[in-house]
C-alpha cells in the first residue's frame, strides 16, 4: 500500500470514529469533549507513525509496537488524552505506580470511545451493531488484570463495570438518560469515617453484579 492510500484511509478512520465518538458523546451531554476528542492523533507524532503503519485492518499502534517494541504514537496519545485510565497513574513516594480515581466526565468519554471504536476498528465494523457488543469486548479483552487494566482504580473500575451491564442489559439511550440524572455518581458519593477510611454503600450490590456477569466464566449470554 503506498503513502497516499494509507494516509487517505487513515483520515478516513479518524473522522469516521471522531464521528461516532461526538454523537455519544453528545448523547451523555458532553459536548465539548465530543469535539475535541482524540485531536492529538493529528499532531505530528501520533499522526505520521499512524500513517506509516496504517493497514486497514488493525491498529497502527500494534503494527508499531511489533517493529520497534513500543508505540511513540500510542506514548503521546495516552500521555494527552484524560479519558484513557493509563493517564491516570501516578507514581508514590516509593516510586511504585498507583492508579488515581478518573473524573466521571473522562469514565463517559472512555466509554463513548470504546463503543465507537467498536464499530469503527473491530472485525464487525460495518455490520449491525448489538448493544451487547461493548460488554462483550471489555469482558473479554480488558477488564482482566493480565490484560493490561490492573492500574485503574476500584471505583472508576466499579463505574465501568456498571455501565458496560446497562448497556448490555437496557441499550445506549437508557444510559444516556442515568448519566444525565446523575446515577453513577453514587460510586464517587462515599461516606468516610473518623479515621479517613471509605465506606462503599453500594459494595454488596456491586459485588452481586461482578458474580453474576463477570466472575461465572462460561455465562453464556
Amino acid at each position: 500500500m503506498n503513502f497516499f492510500r494509507k494516509l487517505i484511509g487513515h483520515l478516513k478512520t479518524v473522522f469516521r470514529h471522531k464521528k461516532e465518538v461526538a454523537k455519544i458523546c453528545f448523547k451523555f451531554g458532553l459536548y465539548w469533549q465530543g469535539i475535541i476528542h482524540d485531536l492529538s492523533k493529528f499532531s505530528p507524532t501520533e499522526f505520521i507513525p499512524s500513517v506509516k503503519y496504517f493497514q486497514g485492518n488493525r491498529s497502527p499502534i500494534e503494527a508499531e509496537k511489533e517493529e520497534k517494541g513500543y508505540s511513540m504514537a500510542w506514548l503521546h496519545h495516552k500521555s494527552r488524552n484524560k479519558h484513557h485510565f493509563w493517564f491516570w497513574v501516578d507514581w508514590n513516594s516509593k516510586q511504585c505506580q498507583y492508579p488515581v480515581r478518573m473524573p466521571l466526565k473522562y469514565v463517559y468519554e472512555m466509554i463513548a470511545d470504546t463503543v465507537a471504536a467498536g464499530k469503527v476498528y473491530s472485525k464487525n465494523a460495518g455490520k449491525e451493531w448489538k448493544q451487547s457488543d461493548p460488554y462483550e469486548y471489555y469482558k473479554a479483552h480488558n477488564r482482566d488484570a493480565e490484560n493490561g487494566i490492573e492500574f485503574m482504580e476500584f471505583c472508576t473500575k466499579a463505574v465501568l463495570d456498571n455501565i458496560y451491564v446497562d448497556i448490555k442489559e437496557y441499550g445506549l439511550d437508557k444510559v444516556a438518560k442515568m448519566i444525565k440524572c446523575g446515577h453513577y455518581k453514587k460510586f464517587y458519593n462515599n461516606i468516610k469515617t473518623e479515621n479517613g477510611k471509605e465506606i462503599l454503600e453500594w459494595l454488596p450490590e456491586y459485588n452481586n453484579l461482578v458474580s453474576k456477569y463477570y466472575m461465572e466464566k462460561n455465562n453464556e449470554n
